[in-house]
């Protein structure tokens, strides 16, 4: 077995070089998509949240919470 690595030609580190640039373009694109994306879900989770009427102000609630005894039918345990 020979300790003695090929010399690399011009040619093999040039590819060798535009495949190191490619791979950093990748990676980077890959991070800088992440990020894009998390901004992309920020802002549509923002925009469904304040455009909900879930969390509206209901009219006249705590006289409606007083009464729900009132309002609703009781439910008798079966036996």
């Amino acid at each position: 077995m020979s300790n003695i690595r090929p010399v690399a030609t011009a040619e093999a580190a040039s590819s060798q070089v535009a495949l190191e640039r490619f791979s950093g373009y990748v990676w980077g694109g890959l991070v800088i998509g992440m990020l894009g994306l998390q901004i992309v879900i920020s802002v549509t989770a923002a925009v469904i949240a304040t455009n909900s009427h879930s969390n509206d102000v209901v009219p006249d609630y705590y006289q409606k919470a007083v009464n729900y005894d009132n309002a609703t039918p009781a439910v008798l345990p079966k036996e």
